[in-house]
């Protein structure tokens, strides 16, 4: 028979190898499911996030834009398979902002406008009336439409919605170039409009544009030249049915200001034939008008051609003078001799040449309106 103490070892060890056999049986059980899950959610697939070799597909949005992607160096090139090495991948340049149309904006600050949530045309341009009201000076927006890739100037009118918009303001005219406190008064402004849409105006430096505005005025105050001669009475006055026949003959029409015009073909003012007396011609005045002089004058930045156009004119002033009984003076009453008008044309044909080096020639849309 088993003492006390041989059965108590006995039992000892046996619930030693029981311990060890359900360690050695979960163990067992631990690495077949290991196994099982590693065979379930293995993927043959490449990591395109981790793996250098792998190049994910991922086409546009329909309509959408791709962003540009940067080139990669020949050393990163040189990592890349051999099958993606002969198909390299075209690196995309993002378009620059397309100019407005014409040249006219070389005497505007042009702000351009981001509005990457949309914005509609007439909302835009109803929120500018209400905030922006008041600027004396010459403002406009322009909306880029897609559909037709080219600049449109928005008004109330205007369909549609955009994406992108410019507004420009005139830097100078006659009356003087932009102030600083005006610059600042309507980059605020503009700020504010903006704001109400998510957009994002790129506002140019203040500095430069000052600088520019500045530059612009120097120009007009040195080419802002207007020419007159004077076609005074030898003995008795003016009749004024004689010289309303005379202007209307040679195409000169009676405007709403008192002065007979000269028009060139789309409707601009050549020059104009006015009262030497302070007193406007109107239709029943010319009826018995007694006049000691009449006035021919010319604008030069506002004139196309206007060396030919004084050529022209003096032709008209002799024209008159031999049918009134008259005499071409200038302003201190001096008779005119061919060698001066020959100087006055030499001139004008200089000023017209500034102009055009300035890019901006006499006569043209933008000089007609920084001299308006």
């Amino acid at each position: 028979m088993m003492s006390g103490n041989e059965l108590q070892f006995g039992l000892i060890c046996l619930g030693v190898l029981a311990i060890v056999g359900v360690l050695i049986f979960n163990f067992y059980q631990d690495r077949r499911s290991r196994k099982h899950a590693e065979q379930a959610f293995r993927s043959t697939h490449h990591d395109v996030l981790l793996d250098d070799n792998g190049e994910p597909s991922i086409p546009p949005a329909p309509g959408g834009r791709m962003e540009p992607g940067l080139p990669r160096s020949p050393a990163a090139a040189g990592m890349a398979s051999a099958g993606t090495a002969n198909t390299p991948r075209p690196v995309l340049a993002r378009a620059t902002q397309p100019e407005l149309p014409g040249d006219e904006h070389m005497i505007d600050c042009v702000v351009a406008i981001d509005a990457p949530a949309g914005v509609s045309c007439s909302a835009l341009f109803a929120a500018q009336l209400e905030v922006m009201s008041g600027f004396a000076r010459s403002l406009h927006w322009y909306g880029w439409d897609d559909a037709e890739n080219q600049w449109i100037e928005i008004d109330a009118h205007t369909p549609g919605s955009l994406n992108r918009a410019q507004v420009t303001l005139q830097l100078a005219d006659r009356q003087g170039c932009i102030a600083n406190n005006e610059l600042e008064r309507f980059y605020t402004q503009l700020q504010r409009v903006c704001d109400q849409f998510l957009a994002v105006p790129r506002l140019p430096q203040r500095a430069e544009v000052l600088q520019r505005a500045g530059d612009l005025d120097k120009f007009c105050s040195d080419v802002d030249i207007q020419i007159a001669i004077n076609l005074v009475a030898s003995s008795v006055p003016f009749v004024g049915t004689k010289l309303r026949g005379l202007a209307e003959a040679a195409g000169l029409v009676l405007g709403s200001d008192g002065a007979y015009h000269q028009r060139d073909e789309v409707g601009n003012v050549q020059f104009t034939l006015t009262n030497l007396e302070p007193l406007p011609f109107t239709p029943e005045q010319l009826r018995h008008l007694q006049s000691k002089g009449v006035v021919l004058s010319l604008d030069i930045p506002r004139t196309l051609n206007p060396a030919h156009t004084f050529d022209r004119m003096i032709a008209f002033a002799q024209h008159l003078a031999d049918a009134l009984d008259g005499v071409l003076v200038d302003d201190n009453n001096v008779p005119l001799s061919e060698r001066s008008i020959s100087l006055i044309r030499s001139q004008i044909y200089q000023f017209e040449l500034q102009m055009e080096r300035q890019a901006i020639p006499a006569g043209s849309p933008m000089a007609l309106r920084l001299f308006a």
